[in-house]
């Protein structure tokens, strides 16, 4: 399985359409959208960007971030083969995809969780077995990629929940400085940067190996 993974795209229709031609040019199976979809828009923006990046073919897997508004986090768009993964899970090629939106961190944004929220959401993902990717807004706390270049800005439960349930792969965006492929343990981390600004990654998933590459679109 290839993974096409962004985030922070921010309401770039630019940025949407790369994303749609960057799939097709690497054959991804899949595109991953790690939040911030919009710059403190909603679904009617939103919108537009999905239908952008739909030109793909590919399903779209995604959650919303700390700058799209509080209804993207259960908005389900219609027409699109994309699918809303906050607090569900999705099967795709053998893998369990689960997810978390909003933002860690109090930056006066429109989808801010405390850690609390966040714990109620990933208590659901705890027994589910199999091969689980977490698709997260926030970063895990505490790592380079949840690090500003000045401070962490991650969540301390989806640390937490990475070091207990020991998914193979995190999808994290938030901290547009801490681009970055890391280990969390077993669990491979990739924040593939800002995609308002060409960043992107491209993982190649096997059995139970992950091969991830930063990248731009």
């Amino acid at each position: 399985m290839r993974i096409l993974q962004v985030s922070d795209i921010h309401g770039s229709l630019e940025a949407a359409e790369r994303i749609s031609r960057k799939a097709g040019e690497v054959n991804a199976d899949l595109i991953v959208i790690a939040g911030d979809i919009t710059h403190f828009g909603g679904p009617s923006t939103a919108l537009k960007i999905l239908e952008r990046i739909s030109k793909s073919g590919l399903p779209l897997f995604f959650v919303s971030g700390n700058c799209d508004s509080p209804e993207l986090l259960s908005w389900q768009p219609e027409g699109l083969n994309a699918y809303n993964l906050h607090g569900r899970m999705r099967e795709f090629s053998g893998y369990l995809f689960a997810g978390v939106g909003g933002g860690s961190g109090k930056f006066g944004t429109l989808t801010e969780l405390e850690e609390d929220e966040f714990e109620n959401i990933l208590r659901g993902f705890r027994d589910v077995g199999g091969k689980l990717i977490l698709v997260a807004h926030s970063p895990p706390y505490g790592t380079e990629a949840d690090y500003t270049g000045t401070k962490h800005i991650g969540s301390i439960s989806v640390k937490r929940f990475i070091e207990e349930v020991k998914p193979l792969l995190v999808c994290a965006g938030h901290a547009h400085e801490g681009r970055s492929i890391t280990r969390l343990g077993s669990t491979v981390v990739v924040n593939a940067g800002p995609a308002k600004d060409g960043f992107c990654a491209i993982i190649e998933i096997e059995d139970s190996t992950v091969d991830p590459q930063l990248t731009v679109l």
